[in-house]
């Protein structure tokens, strides 16, 4: 489905620049929020060394640039279902490592080319603040596993901080937004380890409680952002 021109955009755009400092200088949570993601996973990535990373979702392409300068020797594709953003994501972030693609997570394919044109396989995806967007949640979730290598590594965000689920949430964007406990429970189906920042050997933990939450609380991490490895085919 394309987005059409005159529809409500559903991506952030950076607007003072791309170090999450100045976000939070400027206590920007909205910025913060989308920055602190992408500087958390970069460092999470760079020790797994993946080949080729998906950044699904992408919207205007500033997440995938800085996973791209971070990670010189990978392959980085960011892809989203918005032609209009990934219009701006080619005009405002390149680097040589990195590409863009009109791709559906749902089916999976490229939009805009051939019927059936792949998006591929990767070593990483990262997916933030996507499956809460979606009607179709399950059927993504098992394309990210038929498209992951058998040892690959999903990083994925969502609103989960609620106690319970919110089947109807109160942006017009959002179809549901998780309770922590089942977002936990429903990736589980569909990865051996799920780890979340609760956890004391959560990778790059430390990020977050002393740049992001070094002061005051910013981001709730309350099962958010989400480590998921080993998909189960």
């Amino acid at each position: 489905m394309e987005k059409k021109e005159d529809d409500t955009p559903e991506w952030f755009e950076p607007t003072l620049g791309l170090d999450v400092r100045s976000y939070i200088a400027a206590e920007d949570m909205l910025g913060t929020h989308h920055l602190a993601r992408y500087e958390w996973a970069k460092e999470v990535l760079a020790e797994f060394s993946p080949a080729r990373v998906l950044d699904i979702a992408c919207g205007t392409g500033y997440g995938s640039f800085i996973l791209a300068s971070h990670l010189s020797d990978a392959d980085v594709v960011g892809a989203d279902y918005d032609s209009r953003a990934i219009e701006l994501a080619r005009q405002k972030y390149q680097r040589p490592n990195l590409s863009y693609t009109q791709g559906n997570i749902v089916t999976w394919e490229r939009e805009g080319q051939p019927e059936g044109q792949s998006l591929g396989g990767y070593d990483a995806i990262v997916s933030f603040d996507t499956i809460e967007h979606l009607l179709h949640r399950e059927i993504a979730l098992i394309r990210l596993t038929q498209h992951l290598s058998k040892d690959g590594i999903l990083l994925l965000s969502t609103p989960c901080g609620h106690e319970h689920t919110r089947l109807n949430p109160g942006w017009e964007h959002h179809k549901i937004e998780y309770s922590h406990r089942d977002l936990r429970n429903l990736l589980k189906r569909f990865f051996q380890m799920v780890l979340v920042p609760e956890e004391a050997y959560f990778p790059h933990g430390d990020y977050w409680r002393s740049v992001i939450n070094r002061d005051r609380l910013r981001y709730l991490n309350k099962s958010n952002p989400i480590v998921c490895r080993n998909p189960i085919a």
